[in-house]
């Protein structure tokens, strides 16, 4: 069975009428608030639990205030950088520093540092174990090229005497000369 009631009708007495009907009855009460008036004494104490909470509030952020200033430049500094057009330069270079500090932690493990003068060295054992090695390479190096500057004289020598004209001979010795 179907029933419609008007949104008039007063809800206790709806309740009746679909409690009749069958349908389960709203059984459900509001509990109101029991307010009691703020008494003056009791203001004065709220607002002094306001004050001395305000006190240790700005003593707390007093005593934190040089933490706090450096967030705040590098905030204000952020700030400053995106306005000019350079926080993503900045960004590249912060990651280009970290890739570098990184590769120069894997390069220490394996032996290789940096100097202060920013030359690239062995170090200790590395140093003993590879200098031979080293030496001899820097030698060879040395000798290749002695050797190419050599043979590139002789072929100039050659091509001279083998030369007819003046000028031919003069193109041949002016850029080794």
């Amino acid at each position: 069975m179907m029933l419609t009631i008007s949104h008039g009708v007063p809800t206790d007495i709806r309740s009746v009428i679909v409690a009749e009907a069958g349908e389960r009855p709203n059984n459900t009460t509001t509990m109101e608030k029991n307010t009691r008036p703020l008494t003056q004494e009791q203001r004065k104490e709220f607002v002094q639990l306001l004050k001395d909470a305000k006190s240790r509030i700005l003593e707390n952020l007093s005593d934190s205030r040089w933490k706090r200033l450096d967030k705040a430049r590098k905030i204000a500094r952020q700030s400053l950088f995106e306005r000019i057009g350079a926080a993503e330069l900045v960004k590249k270079v912060e990651d280009a520093k970290k890739i570098a500090k990184d590769s120069e932690q894997a390069l220490v493990k394996l032996g290789i540092v940096f100097t202060s003068s920013g030359a690239i060295d062995l170090t200790g054992a590395n140093a003993d174990q590879y200098s031979t090695e080293i030496e001899e390479k820097a030698f060879d190096i040395i000798e290749a090229q002695k050797e190419e500057s050599r043979k590139l004289y002789e072929r100039a020598i050659l091509n001279v005497l083998s030369t007819e004209s003046v000028e031919d001979a003069k193109a041949l010795v002016e850029p080794l000369v």
